[in-house]
């Protein structure tokens, strides 16, 4: 039997520093796939990397030293990888369930109704699927989250002007500088939040924007489309010097920002103030740069105060969001009830119909003289008895499923007393589909052909 289990760092938990050791560039995930779907008790998993969170999803055996063994695997060969440790959380059967519901519907982000978070679980489903990590448990968990996160969307207002971490960082440079109409803005890095950003920084008004990557390509269709001008990876340096606001953002495994850059770039600037704003994790911008006179450097972490900002006006939204999930946990946990007692109806419904076939077959083989009208008759007469019969006993069987762990002992002794464990020799696929129902057991009557 296998148990839902989460293990991981988020935003909550680690600084920006810790986030960053412990990311998984992409090129690494299916190779970390690989050697977590290895460990011993682990039966499916799936990893999300984030510049918010590092997490693993997975279906382990019911054994206590599984998630222990997953913790160690995760963290194998991570720089600093005691101080990660201190940062990890670990949530398993109803809490992982709950976590992962709320970590789709963006709940559980930094920015509360933010959308970049669903594609990225998806993403993550996507590749785990791809590896061949993704059994019958996350199969059956994860789409009921991206079903969440829909429901979440769809009947709140919790993503009511809608926020991410891109937006946030533009708001904070409209905090600091008002009006950006007159301002020149560079993004460095054209991917999924470069260009996010530069959409936010267009709405805010931004005239003078100005996109650098390392594959010119990007850069030049995403200035094309918003009206910027994209320069080569070369030109950074005199970039650097003409800019108000640096947005970053390129998903390099390391700062492409110095500070010894930054202080050349500084010298030309005489002074002038320049604004980094670094939402890349790991870090595009080194730290050490905020240290020079006149640089203000901001990370994911020092939006807190914006984002605090703008989840007060969504709280109660976000609450009732809160009470969604958990609406959706108690569905989720009934259905995974309900599969635990369905085998031993399936059983207990097959034993009556094939009873009741060979009652039926006996009883008209002494009526040899009986019409094809009468021996339908017959047949549907033992049908419904059946259907009779097994109404109120496989309705208390469902109820049971609402108070676990009493509907495992139900359908033990179900199974004992009806000896439902021996084979069964006919196959009742047609019955077993439908359910019995008290009021609609009368026979049929044939029609006749006038």
């Amino acid at each position: 039997m296998s148990r839902l289990c989460v293990i991981g760092l988020s935003h909550r938990t680690a600084s920006v520093e810790l986030r960053e050791r412990a990311t998984i560039p992409g090129t690494e995930l299916p190779s970390t796939l690989a050697r977590l779907h290895a460990v011993p008790g682990v039966h499916e998993v799936m990893v999300l990397s984030t510049c918010n969170r590092v997490e693993l999803y997975a279906a382990v055996a019911d054994e206590s030293a599984v998630p222990e063994r997953l913790r160690a695997a995760l963290l194998l060969g991570r720089p600093h990888a005691a101080e990660l440790e201190r940062a990890l959380y670990v949530h398993e059967d109803q809490a992982a369930l709950r976590h992962l519901f709320r970590v789709a519907s963006s709940l559980d982000s930094m920015v509360v109704g933010e959308s970049q978070i669903l594609g990225q679980v998806k993403e993550a489903f996507q590749l785990a699927v791809d590896a061949g990590t993704v059994g019958v448990v996350l199969q059956r968990v994860v789409p009921h989250a991206f079903s969440v996160a829909k429901r979440v969307r769809s009947e709140t207002e919790v993503a009511r002007s809608s926020a991410s971490v891109a937006s946030v960082a533009v708001e904070l440079a409209r905090q600091i500088f008002g009006d950006l109409k007159n301002r020149a803005v560079l993004v460095v890095g054209a991917g999924k939040m470069g260009d996010l950003s530069a959409k936010h920084l267009k709405a805010a008004g931004v005239n003078d924007l100005h996109v650098v990557n390392r594959s010119p390509g990007r850069a030049e269709e995403l200035a094309a489309r918003l009206g910027g001008r994209a320069h080569p990876w070369e030109e950074l340096d005199r970039l650097l010097q003409k800019a108000d606001i640096v947005l970053c953002s390129t998903g390099a495994p390391e700062p492409v920002i110095r500070r010894d850059r930054v202080e050349k770039v500084m010298k030309v600037r005489r002074g002038r103030w320049l604004f980094f704003i670094d939402i890349a994790v790991p870090r595009d911008v080194e730290s050490e740069v905020g240290e020079l006179e006149n640089v203000y450097l901001y990370d994911v972490d020092a939006l807190e105060q914006v984002v605090a900002t703008n989840l007060e006006g969504r709280q109660r939204e976000a609450d009732a969001a809160g009470v969604l999930v958990e609406e959706e946990l108690q569905r989720h946990l009934e259905h995974e009830q309900a599969l635990g007692v369905v085998p031993t109806i399936k059983l207990l419904r097959a034993r009556f119909a094939e009873v009741a076939a060979q009652e039926a077959e006996r009883t008209l083989a002494k009526l040899s003289s009986a019409s094809e009208r009468d021996r339908q008759l017959v047949t549907q007469l033992a049908e419904s008895i059946v259907n009779k019969l097994l109404h109120t006993p496989l309705s208390q069987l469902k109820r049971e499923t609402q108070r676990a762990p009493s509907s495992d002992e139900m359908a033990a002794l179900t199974r004992r007393l009806f000896d439902l464990h021996t084979g069964l020799t006919g196959s009742h696929d047609a019955i077993l589909d439908d359910e019995p129902q008290a009021d609609s057991a009368e026979p049929k009557r044939g029609r006749s052909n006038s």
